[in-house]
C-alpha cells in the first residue's frame, strides 16, 4: 500500500509548458514551498486513493488516453516521499524522514560556507500591511498613471535637451563623496520602492507576501521580496507582471526624476532627483534584468519560455551536449524540446557559464584585494572553489561513471588531441620577445619648483653632465 498524501497540500492549476501541455502546482503551505508537476502526475495524484501502484496505473490508463506503468507510479510515491509531501503513519515514513533530515544536515564548514556565500535576514512581516495599503495604492495600476508617467518621460527629457549642459554638469560634480552621498540614499529609496512593486503587484493578485528582508550574496546586501505564491497564479502574464514589477516602478521614477530636475531649485532635492533620473535605473536594469542570475530577469524569462528551473533544466541539457560532442555516447536527452529550443537551452547555459565565471572570479579577486591578505587569500581560493572548482568536479564525476564506455570510443581519443594541441596553443609561448610601448625614467630625480612665474633665459648644464652642489642649473 502507498502511503496517503498530506491533508494540507493545496492543488492549484498552472499555465500550460511551451508545448501546450497542462500543469499543476502543489502548494505546501508549511514550508511555503511550490512543485510543478505534468499531467501524467496529477492523474495518478486524482486516483492516489485506490492505494496501490498496480490499480493506480491501470485506472489512469483505462479512464484516460495516457499509458503510465507501475514503475511511473513508484517514481511518483518516491518523488512526494523525497519531498515530504506524504503523511508519516508508520515506522517506515518515520525512518525515511529521518534519513532525509540526516542527508541535509551539513557540517559547521559546510553552513559556514553556505551562509558566507548567501543568506537572508527576514526584517518584517508586509502581508497584514500590504492588504491594508493596497486599496490605497491600486490607482497606480490604472491608466491615468500610466499616462503620467509616460508624460512626465517625454515631457523631461524635451526639457532636459534645452539645458544639457547644466545637467552633463552636475554628472561630472558627482564623482565626489557628497555625490557617493546622495547616490546610497537614492539607492536605497529606489530599492525599497522596486520591492514593494513586487509585493503589492503579487498582492493584487491574491498572493500572500510572507516576509521582505535582506539578502547577502557574497557579503554584498540587496533587498528581497518572497513572492513564491505567485507560482500558484494560473496566469503566465500575471506572472510576468510580478516579475517585472520591480524594474518597471524603478524606470517611473526615473521618468517623473527627470521632470522634477527641471522645476527644482539647486540643492539636496534637485541632487537627489538627479541621482534617481540616471543612475538608480541603469544599475537595477544592469544587475535585475540579467538572466544569467536568479534575479527579476531570470524569472522573466523563464516564464515567457514556460521552462520553471531554467537553469537547472539548461545545464542539464547542455551537459548531456557537451558529452555528446566529446565523446558520442548515444544517451537519450534528459528532456525533449524542438531542435531549435534545444539549441537556445545550450547556448543559453554556455552564456551563464561564461557570465559566472567572469563575475565570481571579479568578486574573488575583489575579496583577495579588500580584505587582509591571509584572509583574501582564504576567501579568493573558497569562491574559486565553489563557483568554477566544484561544477567541473561534478562533470568529471559523471564522466568517471562511464569511463568504460568513454575509453571505448575513438571520437575520445580525438577530442583527447584536439584538447592537447589547442593547451599547447593557448600556454606554450611561441615568441621570446614581447614588444610593448614604455617611459624610461632615471632612477632619482628631483621636481623644481619655483615662487613666482618665468621665462627660462639660460640653461648652461648639458645633458648627463654631473653639478656639484651650489652650481647654476638654469637661469629664469
Amino acid at each position: 500500500m502507498l502511503p496517503p498524501i498530506r491533508d494540507d497540500l493545496d492543488l492549484h492549476s498552472a499555465s500550460p509548458t511551451a508545448g501546450g501541455h497542462p500543469t499543476w502546482v502543489i502548494h505546501d503551505p508549511v514550508r511555503n514551498k511550490f512543485f510543478q508537476i505534468e499531467w501524467r502526475v496529477f492523474e495518478v495524484l486524482r486516483r492516489w486513493k485506490f492505494g496501490t501502484a498496480k490499480h493506480i496505473a491501470r485506472a489512469v490508463n483505462q479512464q484516460t488516453t495516457l499509458e503510465v506503468t507501475e514503475q511511473f507510479v513508484e517514481k511518483v510515491s518516491n518523488f512526494l516521499s523525497s519531498h515530504q509531501l506524504l503523511r508519516v503513519e508508520d515506522d517506515r515514513g518515520t525512518k525515511a524522514l529521518t534519513e532525509i533530515k540526516k542527508s541535509t544536515q551539513r557540517s559547521w564548514w559546510t553552513w559556514l560556507l553556505h551562509h558566507y556565500l548567501f543568506f537572508r535576514i527576514p526584517v518584517f512581516r508586509p502581508d497584514q500591511f500590504l492588504t491594508w495599503a493596497l486599496p490605497y495604492v491600486r490607482i497606480l495600476y490604472s491608466k491615468p498613471a500610466l499616462f503620467l508617467v509616460l508624460f512626465s518621460l517625454v515631457s523631461g527629457l524635451i526639457l532636459l535637451a534645452r539645458q544639457w549642459d547644466v545637467f552633463f554638469a552636475q554628472l561630472i560634480d558627482f564623482f565626489s563623496v557628497r555625490g557617493l552621498v546622495f547616490f546610497v540614499i537614492a539607492l536605497v529609496i529606489a530599492k525599497i520602492a522596486h520591492e514593494f512593486g513586487h509585493a503589492f503587484t503579487a498582492k493584487m493578485y491574491g498572493c500572500r507576501i510572507p516576509a521582505m528582508g535582506i539578502a547577502f550574496l557574497v557579503m554584498w546586501p540587496m533587498l528581497y521580496t518572497d513572492t513564491n505564491e505567485s507560482w500558484k497564479l494560473g496566469s503566465r502574464r500575471q506572472r510576468l507582471n510580478v516579475a517585472a514589477a520591480g524594474v518597471i516602478v524603478e524606470l517611473a521614477i526615473a521618468a517623473m526624476a527627470t521632470f522634477a530636475w527641471n522645476f527644482l531649485p539647486s540643492g539636496g532635492l534637485r541632487d537627489m532627483a538627479f541621482v534617481m533620473a540616471t543612475t538608480t535605473w541603469i544599475s537595477s536594469l544592469a544587475i535585475n534584468i540579467s538572466p544569467f542570475m536568479r534575479f527579476d530577469g531570470y524569472y522573466l524569462l523563464s516564464d515567457w519560455w514556460g521552462i520553471p528551473n531554467l537553469h537547472e533544466r539548461s545545464f542539464r541539457l547542455a551537459r548531456w551536449w557537451l558529452r555528446e560532442k566529446l565523446f558520442g555516447l548515444n544517451e537519450p536527452a534528459p528532456e525533449l524540446f524542438r531542435r531549435r529550443r534545444v539549441a537556445l537551452l545550450i547556448l543559453f547555459a554556455f552564456c551563464v557559464w561564461v557570465y559566472r565565471f567572469i563575475l565570481f572570479l571579479g568578486i574573488a579577486i575583489l575579496v583577495y584585494n579588500f580584505f587582509t591578505k591571509v584572509l583574501g587569500i582564504f576567501l579568493f581560493l573558497t569562491e574559486i572553489s565553489w563557483f568554477i572548482l566544484r561544477p567541473l568536479w561534478i562533470e568529471l564525476a559523471e564522466w568517471r561513471v562511464r569511463q568504460k564506455t568513454i575509453l571505448a570510443r575513438k571520437r575520445v581519443w580525438i577530442s583527447l588531441v584536439l584538447l592537447v594541441c589547442a593547451t599547447l596553443v593557448l600556454f606554450i609561448p611561441w615568441r621570446a620577445s614581447i614588444t610593448t610601448n614604455a617611459v624610461l625614467e632615471a632612477e632619482a630625480y628631483s621636481v623644481v619648483y619655483l615662487n613666482a612665474g618665468g621665462q627660462l633665459e639660460n640653461l648652461p648644464v648639458a645633458s648627463g653632465q654631473e653639478v656639484k652642489k651650489g652650481e647654476l642649473l638654469a637661469r629664469l
